[in-house]
């Protein structure tokens, strides 16, 4: 989606909200209504896959994750990927901080209705793209991989992994930000497994100690030397 923000017909009534970051205000829209994004599921969509409209909310790692990519300096030629981008909150600010090529990515299309108009509204020109992670249309490898809030069930673990190891550079990194829900240790162990490095970057708990969001960074294993005879 390449359009103004004033051609992305958006189908639900919007509220509005702002964030901070790197000193800017960022603007964004989503659903008044949740009620009406879950009536207007697909259900064939929805009985075949179980799918419900995860986009349409603001989520609890937006905003450490908002914090942390603040105190990073990407390179403007890196290529970057968010997966499951929801309203388009995360890459809006990649692309206002870095000039760098992002592409947005969700399953849902009218999620990447939503994110296209907020991107787009705070300045920036990435590509979205409605893509189901289990089947990515990528042909090029990503530097970075970003994906925030999208372990909210245990089944998309290894899809989630499956699609980082296709998509990710040999030297890129993958940032996945989570509020430590009851799948996270479980993907903390599958990630090891799988034979990832991973690392802690960064963790944040809100003002009242009730949510803590971690940012855990995997990185391919390094190919094996060769050996001379």
């Amino acid at each position: 989606m390449s359009k103004h923000p004033a051609t992305i017909n958006l189908s639900f009534p919007t509220a509005s909200f702002s964030l901070i970051h790197e000193d800017s205000q960022l603007n964004f829209v989503l659903p008044a209504d949740h009620d009406m994004v879950l009536e207007a599921i697909n259900k064939t969509h929805s009985d075949n896959d179980r799918f419900l409209p995860y986009w349409a909310e603001r989520w609890p790692s937006n905003g450490p994750l908002l914090t942390y990519l603040s105190k990073r300096s990407i390179p403007r030629h890196a290529l970057i990927l968010e997966l499951g981008c929801g309203l388009g909150i995360i890459s809006a600010a990649l692309s206002l901080q870095t000039g760098a090529s992002v592409v947005a990515s969700d399953i849902a299309r009218e999620g990447c209705r939503f994110a296209a108009y907020n991107i787009f509204a705070n300045g920036g020109v990435p590509q979205v793209v409605c893509a189901d992670w289990r089947h990515p249309p990528f042909k090029q490898r990503f530097d970075l991989i970003i994906a925030s809030d999208v372990l909210y069930e245990e089944r998309w673990i290894d899809p989630i992994l499956d699609c980082i190891g296709e998509l990710l550079t040999q030297n890129g990194s993958a940032w996945i930000a989570d509020p430590c829900r009851r799948f996270w240790n479980r993907f903390k162990q599958r990630t090891a497994q799988r034979g990832f490095l991973q690392r802690l970057l960064y963790r944040s708990s809100d003002d009242e100690g009730t949510t803590t969001v971690e940012i855990l960074e995997l990185t391919k294993q390094p190919p094996p030397a060769s050996s001379c005879v």
